[in-house]
């Protein structure tokens, strides 16, 4: 018997040799991985969510009006107007910090994702937010002060 014709008479695609299944495998993870890729970043610059957030969110700068003190000397908190549509649900107010010897600058920012243009605001009672600040060492007699204008901020007592 030859074994160059086919084993079955007709029937030529069980002759051909078998492909390994490795090359496969290597080309689902592969695909999946920048399926996976795309979904992170359009999720961070679309929605402002994931690992990738910052690409999608917008900072808006507010005012500081005021601060007080804590029962922790390294936390203060900084009393921040809101703006005048209100805060949306998806809206962070922070504040940025700056320790100097004598001084301590404090910049409030709204985080904002990029996809929420326009929105009712949440109904925050009042016109301002109060943030704590952690501080790198005890206020101490340092002045505290608004950025960007270098406004000096007068202490509320609690």
């Amino acid at each position: 018997m030859s074994r160059r014709g086919p084993l079955i008479p007709g029937m030529r695609e069980y002759d051909a040799p078998r492909r390994k299944r490795a090359s496969a495998v290597w080309i689902w993870l592969v695909m999946g991985a920048v399926s996976l890729g795309i979904l992170v970043l359009v999720g961070g610059i679309a929605a402002g969510i994931g690992p990738l957030r910052a690409l999608g969110v917008v900072e808006t700068p507010l005012t500081a009006l005021s601060w007080r003190e804590t029962a922790d000397p390294e936390l203060i908190q900084v009393a921040v107007a809101l703006p005048p549509a209100g805060l949306c649900t998806g809206d962070e107010v922070s504040v940025r910090l700056v320790e100097r010897p004598g001084v301590v600058e404090v910049s409030p920012v709204r985080s904002a994702p990029r996809s929420s243009d326009e929105c009712a605001g949440v109904g925050i009672a009042g016109d301002r937010t109060w943030v704590d600040v952690s501080l790198s060492m005890p206020l101490a007699g340092r002045s505290v002060i608004g950025m960007p204008g270098r406004i000096p901020l007068l202490v509320e007592r609690q």
